[in-house]
This record gives C-alpha cells, sequence and structure tokens, in this order.
C-alpha cells in the first residue's frame, strides 16, 4: 500500500496520543521518584526516543507542551521547550532533502542531539525570563547553563539512537520515517 508522505490517518493519530500518553505518564512517575535530582535527563533521553519512534517530532512536542502547560507541577522551561525542540528535530531531518528513504541513523543522532540543544536554549532563556535566575550567582548560572548545554544534547542524541533500535526492532507496527 503507497501512501504519500502528508496523509494523517487514525493510526497515526493513536501513535501520537499514545506516545503522548506514555511521556506523560512516565514523565509523571519520573518527576514523583526522582524530582530534580538526575535535572531530567531521563525526560529529555525519552522524549528524543519519541520523537525518533513517532511520525512528527514537531506534532509530538507541541501536543505534550501544550498538555503540560496545564499541569502546574511541571517546569514551565521544560513545557515550553518541548516545541521548539520538535520543530528543530523535524528540521534537521527535513532541510537537506525531502526523501524519507534517505534517512539515516545518523541523521536521527543528529536531530535528536540539534532538538535537544534547542531545548536547552529555549529552557536556559525561558528561565531568564521569568526570574529563576535572579539572585543567584555567577556561579549558579554558568554551571546550569554549561550543564544544559553539554548535557542536553548528548542524552538527545543517545535517546534517538535508542529510539531507531526500537524502531528498527519494531518494524512495520510503528510508522517512522526510518521504515518504508
Amino acid at each position: 500500500m503507497d501512501k504519500k508522505r502528508g496523509s494523517f490517518t487514525s493510526r497515526d493519530l493513536a501513535l501520537v496520543a499514545g506516545l503522548t500518553g506514555l511521556y506523560l505518564v512516565y514523565g509523571y512517575a519520573s518527576g514523583v521518584t526522582f524530582g530534580h535530582t538526575i535535572l531530567e535527563l531521563d525526560l529529555f533521553f525519552l522524549i528524543s526516543a519519541l520523537f525518533t519512534v513517532g511520525l512528527s517530532a514537531t506534532l509530538l512536542g507541541t501536543v505534550n507542551g501544550l498538555i503540560l502547560l496545564g499541569e502546574p507541577n511541571a517546569p514551565v522551561a521544560i513545557t515550553l521547550a518541548l516545541i521548539p525542540n520538535g520543530i528543530i528535530f523535524d528540521l534537521a531531518l527535513y532541510t537537506r532533502d525531502h526523501e524519507i528513504d534517505r534517512l539515516s541513523r545518523k541523521r536521527f543522532v543528529i536531530a535528536g542531539a540539534l532538538g535537544n540543544l534547542a531545548m536547552a536554549i529555549s529552557g536556559l532563556v525561558i528561565l531568564q525570563v521569568i526570574g529563576f535566575f535572579q539572585g543567584q550567582g555567577l556561579e549558579f548560572i554558568l554551571a546550569t547553563s554549561v550543564i544544559a548545554l553539554v548535557t542536553n544534547p548528548l542524552v538527545g542524541a543517545i535517546g534517538a539512537l535508542f529510539g531507531t533500535v526500537v524502531v528498527k526492532r519494531v518494524g512495520e507496527r510503528v510508522r517512522s520515517p526510518l521504515i518504508r
């Protein structure tokens, strides 16, 4: 069955809903279990893996971000930064050529790193805008920025690599740009 790239089916909607539910449930469990002790790195890994498995990182990031906006305990910087993460992830995949067949594991890993870098930058800007850094010492601001700008892209790349492994193992049951 040959499908156009632009068509969106009920199966795709179910996939977005399922991946969104997985991220939200895991995010809640992670927040309760770990709090901020692991700096939400598990969530950065997971979102990058889910972007790789799903059909549109922009759609998945936007849906998750908007849903989390209604959650008072969700960190607002991460919530809003999910949207640029998804947009940059998709742009990194589709800007060079529009041929889905040519997407490689390497491109997904790069997209995961760039998406999470965009998320780190967006999150830091949002934290600055809401006044999180006011009253903090320069050492704290630098440490926070370095941790975010170094670890987030690395974790995003690893998450995307994991996502490509999942897609290859699951195969045709998931509609991903890696599967033709």
